[in-house]
């Protein structure tokens, strides 16, 4: 047993707190970034917001109370140097700012919508009811579930609980179906359904016959022969069937804990000429800057706490400032990347969208794949196509007889379009499908037709016959 030292020398790859910091930035949105950035100007007191012209000069103090000995001058180079590149980048913004005068809508700005239970009590306090059947009212309401329905068994579970006849909770319980939305408290789809036909459409009698008994046989090849077993017309049925469509089968959600997601885009893609150009949306991004009164600092007699304080504040103001232009010049370069790809798409719409993969753009800008994959990650371009996640414009390759590669999204609009037009008496199955797009060079499997139509929201054949 003996002790020994030994000196290796070895490489090693680590994530400093500030690389860390610089990935972290590279993915965020615009409304996540303007968060960070209002954090870090409320934490850094070295930073300070550019608000137009010229800020007052502070009048410096003496923040340790006395005079103070000399420093050598050897000892702040780090600290002047740091200072003079800090100079070097003068006030900075997050990017160059693209002007928005459309504003937000004001319901953007409500921090809370009326749930669907709040709007049913305040209703209930309007209506004139006894103070027993207001107690049932209560407890029927407090029961309804987010989609506006009771369970099947509700009732006589209600009447046990508050001690009262199942007469008594069925009659307040009606009452409750017609409170807006009307449909509330039902206990099955039929009767939900039913209680909107009654108020919405009283003298169609054949809607409400075909909600009492015919509900199923609306969809699917029933539906040919529904007028048939009715003694109507086909026209009538096709006038039920659109008046049935209207109804809301979940009246509860329009009142859905829920907020609206609003998409604030990161990217605007502009015409201009024959080309485009992208513009980072930094509408409301604060420009940053140093305090004049920290830079004023540089040469005054402070404690050697307060210097240290002060170091490491700017060190990290600097770095901070450094990864905001990083990050927002990866993004204009990932941006022009897909713009140089998807012209096509810009000038005729998703018909031209071009196959792209993460690689594509990476090779050209000459970056990481996962560079190009966190600045893609939960960021919108609004382009003259309209609004899309920057993750719509990578789609794989499909191969075409032609020798052309179509999107997968491409694909994915021809078949709606096929959709579109097909006779509705007679839908397209997907094999049908399959061999239209195989007449255009496209060859696909029938399950992958499938799967793409069932991304589309489209259904099976057999649910779409309609007379007309």
């Amino acid at each position: 047993m003996e002790l020994r030292q030994n000196l290796q020398l070895r490489q090693q790859l680590r994530l400093t707190m500030q690389l860390q910091q610089a990935i972290k930035l590279l993915q965020l949105n615009r409304l996540e970034l303007a968060t960070l950035v209002q954090q870090e100007l409320a934490e850094n007191p070295v930073l300070e917001e550019l608000a137009g012209g010229r800020p007052e000069e502070v009048p410096m103090a003496d923040l340790d109370g006395g005079s103070q000995a000399q420093q050598d001058p050897r000892e702040d180079e780090d600290w002047k140097k740091l200072l003079e590149e800090f100079r070097q980048l003068g006030p900075v913004a997050s990017g160059p700012v693209r002007k928005n005068d459309d504003l937000p809508p004001i319901e953007a700005s409500l921090t809370r919508g009326e749930d669907l239970h709040e709007h049913l009590f305040w209703q209930l306090r309007m209506a004139r009811l006894t103070d027993t059947q207001r107690r049932i009212g209560a407890e029927i309401i407090g029961d309804i579930d987010d989609n506006g329905y009771l369970g099947v068994d509700a009732i006589p579970a209600l009447a046990l609980r508050l001690a009262v006849t199942a007469e008594e909770v069925e009659e307040v319980r009606c009452r409750v179906l017609q409170f807006d939305p009307v449909g509330v408290a039902a206990l099955t789809l039929e009767e939900c359904l039913l209680a909107q036909a009654n108020v919405f459409y009283p003298d169609n009698l054949l809607v409400q016959r075909v909600i009492r008994g015919h509900l199923s046989d609306l969809v699917g090849r029933a539906s040919l022969t529904l007028h048939k077993k009715l003694g109507v017309t086909e026209a009538q049925i096709e006038e039920a069937r659109d008046l049935v469509t209207t109804l809301d089968p979940k009246p509860g959600r329009l009142f859905a804990g829920e907020e609206t997601q609003y998409v604030v885009p990161d990217v605007y893609v502009e015409k201009a000429g024959d080309g485009y150009v992208v513009l980072l949306n930094d509408d409301g991004m604060p420009k940053l800057r140093i305090s004049s009164y920290y830079r004023n600092l540089v040469g005054r007699n402070i404690t050697e706490d307060t210097k240290d304080y002060l170091k490491k504040k700017l060190r990290a103001a600097v770095w901070f400032l450094r990864s905001i232009h990083q990050r927002q010049s990866t993004v204009r370069l990932v941006a022009e990347s897909i713009v140089r790809f998807q012209k096509d798409f810009l000038d005729r719409g998703v018909g031209a969208l071009r196959p792209l993969v993460l690689r594509d753009v990476a090779d050209e800008i000459r970056m990481h794949e996962s560079t190009v994959s966190r600045v893609t990650s939960n960021k919108y371009m609004h382009t003259p196509q309209g609004l899309f996640p920057m993750k719509f414009f990578f789609n794989p390759r499909i191969e075409s007889s032609a020798g052309e590669d179509l999107a997968s999204e491409a694909v994915r609009d021809k078949i709606r379009d096929l959709v579109s037009r097909e006779d509705p008496r007679c839908p397209l199955s997907d094999q049908q499908i399959v061999d239209l797009l195989s007449g255009q060079g496209i060859k696909l499997a029938r399950r992958t037709v499938a799967k793409y139509r069932d991304q589309l929201g489209i259904l099976p054949s057999s649910k779409r016959i309609r007379l007309s």
